[in-house]
């Protein structure tokens, strides 16, 4: 038996389920916070967490989601980001070391970034063009001005064609001797999509601070980016710190990466006239030949020694020892017209028995950025953000571990640099996360830089452990940790209380006691061939250098193969290297197959410890790749191991194994990914299973229902359904 529905009551039943649909409100939209500490690393982390020290930590684990997270190949901190950001293993982002090599050179330079050179304005004719437009446009205004004056129409225009000429010649004399020709500009190598590039694209509003390479900022729809690692310092470095002192004949410890601005002082008393050197002069500077921009300051040294005095541009200061100043302004003068605005800070270290003070590695004013650096993107986002929490590090490489390896600060300097650090960046989260966005990522660095130089305060059986100390700096590490867990704790309280929440590091760390050398390594078993002894010394201070050689006493006909970078072995290929003798395909792979067999085999004569772990083949490690760019293979290390700063830069060393006597003393670099597994955490319940670093651009792809461009290396570890 049917019932007969009236027709009038199905339409009322129709109407009223489309009025309740569209009343009904939409599903809210998820919003997402992920925040990044560089080198924390799974063991240490999950210790901490079961020792009751963790606490924030150990709540998301309970609630959602803790794993060890696999880094890169290799794990270092600019590969490893760049394959967060773009879900892309590192043969496709062009990301796998700090350093590459130039084929036609053997050259090293920073593998993330390369520099061009762009014309400014019209170049070598800027002075006639500048001189022609000025002088045409004051002739239209004084022949007006004249006709105001009820000159004749003839008259008016001789008094401007006269005057306008002159001032136009004037005008192109000046901008000749006080415009540039052209100007350096830095572009980013990185392949790939971001993440948040793509979900900008989908419509949703994206905020990250300070990720790894993405310098210069590339602009993406409804999103906002300060730049992290790879903005330099004033100098064009990646931070040079300067160093004042009175010691007679003051020498650095040698050091494999940077050097400090060192200036002797002629006194430890009285007034003292120094200067500060600020950037080079890459604009004005003739071919050959390159200055530097200076400006003077004047110390002055209480007759009681209890404080000094600072006198730079107008700017007076009083510092007493171990007393840091406020941000200072600097402003370099390349002209009267050229000025580059900068901010650093002093620590006066000591006066007595002699002077030692300290400048921060010299940062452009986020306030007063120069027209062709940007920083952020927008490029308003930068000046903003330093209106609303006051002058911030702009640097990449925030916290200055180059002073300490060179032993001009102390353990104690350091780590003051270190917090204040965090107290800023701290400040800057707090307020961001309570504005309006869908996605918000925050980097910090100090968990990994902290790591680097206090490490040998916690390992008995590195060279520089000492238990007085260990007493007085061993807990700086699970200090850092707990700072980290503080922070999460303090998001997980003021996020939205339905955002979803990711906690991830790049990578985790080990103990460096002794570094390997693997130049010498293929020199002593026959695959590197010498003209004499190498010997030198190099640093990265050399990389800006364009008449710096590296390499020196390498005979390249007689050569298989080289490493450069930390890790990294090529193989000298004819058709590819400059000097290449190696024939592709079966000489190729024997070559390979020798060195990968016998450095896995090598014995540390010290240790009776094998050194290295794993040597991987670019095949084995990516699949695709730049065969022109990617090394032939990636050595990875054991624990405790690490390949020698000047092995890096191409310095054939005298030994292959020797004791790492450098504060520099935990690393990840170039050891085995396995041995450095990274963190995980989510206050959701993930699907993760060995998840990696590449996995977490798919995931958030997935949350808001976005399709990658491409195929992505990562999967997402977001739940079905």
């Amino acid at each position: 038996m049917k019932l007969a529905v009236p027709r009038r009551l199905l339409a009322c039943i129709f109407l009223l389920a489309v009025a309740v649909a569209a009343a009904a409100p939409a599903a809210a939209k998820p919003r997402v916070v992920i925040l990044g500490f560089d080198g924390a690393d799974a063991k240490l982390t999950e210790k901490w967490m079961d020792e009751g020290k963790l606490p924030n930590l150990a709540k998301l684990r309970a609630q959602g989601t803790f794993s060890p997270l696999r880094s890169t190949i290799p794990s270092q901190t600019p590969v490893s980001w760049s394959t967060f950001s773009t879900g892309l293993n590192p043969g496709r982002t062009a990301i796998f070391d700090f350093l590459k090599r130039d084929t036609a050179t053997y050259m090293p330079s920073f593998a993330a970034f390369d520099e061009t050179t762009k014309t400014f304005l019209w170049g070598d004719k800027n002075g006639p063009f500048v001189g022609a437009l000025v002088g045409l446009v004051l002739a239209l205004l004084l022949f007006l001005l004249a006709k105001l004056f009820r000159l004749r129409t003839r008259n008016a225009a001789i008094v401007g064609a006269v005057l306008g000429v002159g001032l136009g010649v004037a005008a192109g004399v000046a901008a000749a001797r006080l415009l540039p020709k052209s100007y350096p500009m830095a572009f980013n190598r990185r392949q790939g999509d971001t993440f948040w590039g793509m979900l900008g694209h989908a419509g949703e509003k994206v905020r990250v601070m300070r990720m790894p390479v993405t310098f210069p900022p590339a602009p993406f729809e409804h999103g906002e980016m300060l730049s992290g690692l790879g903005v330099p310092d004033l100098s064009g470095r990646i931070g040079k710190p300067f160093y004042f002192t009175s010691e007679l004949f003051f020498q650095p410890k040698q050091g494999g990466e940077a050097s400090s601005e060192i200036v002797q002082l002629i006194d430890n008393k009285g007034t003292i006239p120094t200067e500060i050197k600020g950037p080079p002069d890459r604009l004005f500077s003739k071919k050959g030949e390159l200055k530097y921009i200076t400006i003077p300051m004047t110390l002055t040294v209480a007759p009681d020694k209890s404080s000094l005095g600072i006198e730079v541009q107008g700017t007076k200061l009083s510092l007493k020892p171990g007393e840091w100043s406020d941000w200072v302004h600097f402003d370099f003068p390349f002209n009267s017209l050229i000025h580059l605005k900068g901010i650093g800070r002093f620590v006066l270290l000591s006066l007595e028995p002699e002077v030692r003070l300290y400048l921060s590695p010299i940062e452009f004013d986020p306030s007063n950025l120069p027209p062709v650096v940007d920083i952020s993107t927008p490029r308003s986002f930068a000046p903003q953000l330093a209106s609303r929490f006051g002058l911030y590090k702009t640097k990449g490489w925030m916290i200055d571990t180059w002073s300490i390896k060179e032993g001009t600060i102390d353990d104690k300097v350091f780590l003051e640099d270190v917090q204040k650090t965090i107290d800023q960046d701290r400040k800057m989260l707090e307020g961001l996360l309570s504005d309006d966005w869908d996605v918000y990522f925050h980097y910090f660095e100090f968990t990994d830089r902290v790591q680097h130089i206090m490490w040998r305060y916690t390992d008995p059986k590195h060279p520089l452990y000492t238990p007085e100390g260990a007493k007085k700096w061993g807990d700086s590490i699970e200090k850092a940790y707990e700072q980290m867990d503080s922070i999460v704790g303090e998001v997980m309280d003021k996020m939205p209380k339905d955002a979803i929440l990711f906690v991830v590091s790049d990578h985790g760390f080990a103990s460096w006691r002794r570094a390997v050398n693997y130049n010498a390594w293929l020199a002593r078993n026959g695959y590197l061939t010498l003209k004499g002894s190498d010997g030198g010394h190099a640093n990265l201070e050399m990389l800006f250098d364009k008449s710096a050689q590296f390499f020196t006493n390498v005979d390249w006909s007689h050569t298989k193969a080289y490493a450069m970078g930390l890790g990294d072995i090529y193989i000298n290929l004819k058709g590819r290297e400059a000097q290449g003798i190696v024939n592709p395909g079966a000489e190729y792979d024997q070559v390979v197959s020798e060195i990968r067999q016998k450095l896995e085999a090598y014995v540390d004569p010290v240790t009776g410890e094998h050194p290295v772990a794993h040597v991987f083949t670019r095949d084995e490690a990516y699949g695709t790749y730049d065969p022109v760019l990617i090394p032939d293979m990636f050595v990875s290390n054991s624990e405790g191991y690490r390949v020698g700063w000047q092995d890096t830069l191409g310095v054939v060393s005298k030994d292959i194994v020797e004791p790492n006597e450098d504060v520099w003393s935990g690393d990840h670099c170039s050891v085995y990914p396995p041995l450095v597994n990274g963190i995980l955490f989510s206050n959701r319940k993930l699907d993760a299973k060995d998840p990696y670093m590449g996995d977490i651009t798919p995931t958030l792809l997935s949350i808001y229902g976005v399709q990658p461009p491409v195929k992505l290396d990562g999967k997402s570890l977001w739940p079905k359904g």
